[in-house]
C-alpha cells in the first residue's frame, strides 16, 4: 500500500523561545495512505489545523519532518507541492464567474487553453455545477459555493486534498448531504483526502481511518468501528459519541470474564481483555444504544436489574433516558417511541435493565 503522507515526530512550537511559546503539535507520528479519506479529529485547539497548514506549507515545523509520497517536502513552497487545500470559508473570488475561479489555478500554471476548458467542464460535472458556470459567488447558496470551492480545488489533479472543516458553515440538512457527496467524490477522483473536523458524526460517516487528537498529540488512530467500539482511553470513548462511564474494581476474573465491584455492591460481569488483575481500580464504559429497557416483569426479568427512570430527553426518533440504578449507579439509555409514536417510559416509572458482558467494556487507560 502507498503511504501518501508520512507524518514522523512532528513538533510545532509557535513564538519559541518566549513567555508566549505555545507547543501545539507534540511529536506527532502518523501516515496516511494513498486513494484514503482521513480525518484529523478533536476539539478546538487540539492542534488538528496546525498539522493541515504544516503539510500545505502554509507553516513549518520546529522538528520532526514530512514525506509526501516518499519525498521530503521541508523546502517546497506551497505552491510547488502536489496539494492543494479547501478552506472553512471558501474564498472564492467574488468578481470571478464559477467557472473562471475553477480555471484560475490551471492559468497560474500556464495550462494550454484548451486543457483548462475541458478539465473546468469535467469537476464542474463532477461536483454537479455544470450548469451554472457563468454565475457568481454571491448568486450562489452556501452548499453550491463549497461545490466551486471544490472543484477549484481539484482542478489541477493535487495528489492530496486537504479540508479544513468545509462543512461548518452549512446547516444540518446540507451538512448530512455534502457528507455523503464528499465521500463519493473522493472514491471517483482516487484522491487521498485529509479531512479536519471537530464533529463525530461527520469524521464517523465519512472516514477510512480516523486520527483522534488532544492537547498536540495523537491519542488514538483507526477505523470508525475501531474508534469507536474499542477507545483506548477515557478521552477518547468520551469525544466520540455518549457513553456512561463506571468506576469500579476488579474481584474476579477467569479466562473469559471480569468480574467488577461498582458502587458499593452492584457486580457486573465484563469481557477479560487480559490486561488487569485482581484489585485494579478501573474505568468501565457502556454506549447508551447497547442497554436494553424493558417494563417491569418479575417472570421474566432474569438477568436484568431494577431500575427507575429519573429523567428524559425527547429526540424525535429516540429518547435518552436517565435511569437510577441505585447504589449511585446512574445509566443514560436510549429506547424509541412505541408505533404509535408514544414513549415507552415516564419519569418515575419502575424499568427493567439489561446488556450483555461485550457491552461493558474496561477502559485500557
Amino acid at each position: 500500500m502507498t503511504t501518501a503522507v508520512d507524518i514522523r515526530d512532528v513538533t510545532k512550537i509557535y513564538s519559541p523561545g518566549s513567555n508566549q511559546a505555545v507547543k501545539a503539535l507534540d511529536n506527532v507520528s502518523l501516515t496516511i495512505n494513498d486513494n484514503e479519506f482521513f480525518t484529523l479529529l478533536g476539539p478546538s485547539g487540539c492542534g488538528k489545523t496546525t498539522l493541515l497548514r504544516l503539510i500545505a506549507g502554509f507553516e513549518q515545523v520546529s522538528g520532526g519532518e514530512i514525506m509526501l509520497f516518499d519525498k521530503e517536502i521541508e523546502n517546497l513552497e506551497p505552491n510547488r507541492r502536489p496539494v492543494n487545500t479547501v478552506f472553512q470559508h471558501y474564498a472564492l473570488f467574488p468578481h470571478m464567474t464559477v467557472a473562471n475561479n475553477v480555471a484560475f489555478g490551471l492559468e497560474r500554471l500556464k495550462k494550454p487553453k484548451p486543457e483548462i476548458k475541458a478539465t473546468v467542464e469535467r469537476v464542474l460535472t463532477l461536483v454537479k455545477m455544470k450548469e451554472l458556470g457563468d454565475r457568481r459567488p454571491n448568486q450562489l447558496s452556501g452548499g453550491q459555493q463549497q461545490r466551486v470551492a471544490l472543484a477549484r480545488a481539484l482542478a489541477p489533479s493535487p495528489k492530496v486534498l486537504l479540508l479544513d472543516e468545509p462543512l461548518s458553515a452549512l446547516d444540518l440538512k446540507l451538512r448530512q448531504a455534502m457528507r455523503e457527496e464528499l465521500k463519493q467524490l473522493q472514491r471517483e477522483t482516487g484522491i487521498t483526502f485529509v479531512f479536519v473536523t471537530h464533529d463525530q458524526e461527520e469524521a464517523l460517516a465519512m472516514s477510512d481511518r480516523i486520527a483522534v487528537m488532544s492537547n498536540g498529540e495523537i491519542q488514538q488512530i483507526g477505523r470508525p468501528t475501531d474508534i469507536y467500539e474499542h477507545p483506548v482511553n477515557r478521552f477518547v470513548a468520551d469525544f466520540i459519541g455518549d457513553t456512561n462511564f463506571l468506576d469500579g474494581e476488579i474481584v474476579d476474573l477467569n479466562d473469559d470474564l471480569v468480574t467488577c465491584r461498582i458502587g458499593a455492591q452492584s457486580l457486573f460481569e465484563t469481557e477479560n481483555s487480559g490486561h488487569h488483575k485482581v484489585g485494579d481500580q478501573v474505568t468501565l464504559f457502556l454506549r447508551p444504544e447497547k442497554i436494553m429497557l424493558s417494563v417491569v416483569d418479575e417472570a421474566n426479568d432474569s438477568g436484568k436489574r431494577p431500575g427507575k427512570v429519573k429523567n428524559l430527553v425527547y429526540l424525535g426518533n429516540q429518547a435518552a433516558y436517565t435511569v437510577d440504578m441505585g447504589d449511585g449507579i446512574e445509566l443514560t439509555a436510549q429506547a424509541r417511541p412505541r408505533e404509535d409514536g408514544e414513549l415507552p417510559f415516564a419519569i418515575g416509572d419502575p424499568i427493567a435493565v439489561s446488556f450483555s458482558a461485550r457491552a461493558l467494556k474496561v477502559l485500557a487507560q
